[in-house]
């Protein structure tokens, strides 16, 4: 992890059981050994083809998403623990929002 952070908890702003695993994205808080917490919003790839087409465009962006296969606890861990220890954290700064 970087700089020796570890991830403590993952929460989720909504309830993970009512998600499309396959098609859906969520908002989650990931709080840091450090006292820090990051706010995500985690997603499919599916989900923002399914945006688009919702708006009528063929294009998107935003805030940065990260992205998962599939929208369970399991990948979404997998995914902010790589997000952690890949370069030093940077990606922590660039796909994280910090809460107050």
């Amino acid at each position: 992890m970087a700089d020796g952070l570890e991830l403590l908890e993952v929460q989720y702003v909504s309830p993970i059981e009512e998600v499309d695993p396959e098609n859906d994205n969520v908002d989650v808080h990931v709080q840091l050994s450090d006292g820090r917490c990051y706010g995500f919003v985690v997603a499919t790839p599916n989900n923002i083809f399914q945006c688009m087409a919702n708006e009528g465009v063929d294009y998107f962006f935003g805030v940065p998403v990260l992205f998962v296969r599939l929208l369970d606890e399991a990948h979404i861990e997998r995914a902010i623990r790589a997000l952690l220890s890949e370069e030093d954290g940077k990606w922590l700064r660039v796909y994280g929002v910090l809460q107050d």
